[in-house]
């Protein structure tokens, strides 16, 4: 393909050069918490490494020229077909602005330590699931396997890590401790029993996971799981039944986001390069949004008896 010209600053090797062995070309889709979202496309190019160099754009089905790709400001979905070495898109992937669509996986998993990988990672979780160890010692001794045996590099370890992602955690993990310490919980667990004034505890569970699925929607599947947890046991605690079952329901309510394209990085994957609408993932994502909360109100009640 023949480079769009202007796209970058020249000096900055931003512009495509013929395919250099080694290199591979993905596309970059633009991610719904990406820094770059609202930026300039010139500004994004700068940051790249010198070895980054941009083919093309698309947004949605239209292919931009050159002249209208230097004042375009990125926007969720974008697609960006690049040209680099596996390391930097690998760099380009943990950075977590872009989610690599394609091409990576030639040039970047180590397959030779793979079983070793893969034999660290059942040891954990048969060391927790049997009650040997406490999950969190198990999980901490899995890492540190990892990176002994360098499956994990140290730097990657790190890269993984979204400051983002844990500060919301985090704040969520607060927000949640003071709906408990202040009453809140109660009182919001009072206000959704309302309309189940005299309903038994499963409808109950049902509405729940129904509320925990819509909310997914709006909410990243982090922040509803651990706002929505001190509300549930609060509410399970009113109706005098176990908790468990309103746990595992948002759980399965929170994993329920198949409505829209910004409910999870695997929708978005898909959302430019098949150029989709929202109306289509309201179209096909609805039914499979009724399915889990249809299947998860039986089930869950009958495995995790109230």
């Amino acid at each position: 393909r023949r480079p769009l010209r202007g796209l970058a600053q020249e000096r900055r090797g931003t512009i495509a050069k013929p395919y250099d062995e080694g290199s591979i070309i993905v596309e970059l889709v633009v991610a719904p918490n990406s820094s770059h979202n609202g930026r300039r496309l010139p500004q994004v190019l700068a940051q790249f490494d010198a070895h980054v160099h941009l083919l093309g754009l698309k947004r949605q089905q239209v292919h931009f020229s050159a002249q209208k790709v230097k004042n375009l400001h990125l926007s969720v979905g974008d697609i960006l077909l690049v040209q680099a070495p596996a390391d930097h898109i690998g760099q380009i992937r943990a950075a977590g602005d872009f989610v690599v669509v394609e091409g990576v996986h030639r040039s970047i998993v180590k397959r030779r330590r793979a079983p070793l990988a893969m034999a660290i990672f059942l040891a954990m979780v048969a060391a927790a699931s049997f009650g040997i160890i406490d999950i969190l010692v198990a999980a901490l001794a899995g890492t540190f396997l990892m990176l002994v045996t360098r499956c994990l590099a140290l730097q990657e370890a790190y890269r993984a890590l979204d400051a983002r992602v844990l500060l919301l955690i985090i704040a969520t993990i607060a927000l949640g401790g003071a709906l408990n310490k202040t009453g809140a919980a109660d009182l919001y667990a009072q206000a959704f029993l309302t309309p189940f004034a005299g309903a038994s505890p499963q409808l109950v569970l049902s509405g729940f996971i129904l509320l925990t699925s819509v909310l997914s929607l709006f909410l990243s599947n982090n922040s509803t799981a651990v706002l929505l947890v001190p509300i549930a046991l609060s509410t399970a605690a009113t109706l005098g039944v176990d908790p468990r079952p309103f746990i595992i329901g948002i759980c399965f309510g929170a994993s329920a986001c198949y409505a829209s394209p910004m409910g999870y990085q695997t929708n978005l994957l898909v959302y430019g390069p098949g150029g989709y609408r929202v109306s289509d993932y309201l179209r096909l994502g609805l039914p499979l949004n009724l399915f889990v909360w249809a299947t998860a109100s039986i089930f869950v009640p009958i495995l995790w008896p109230l």
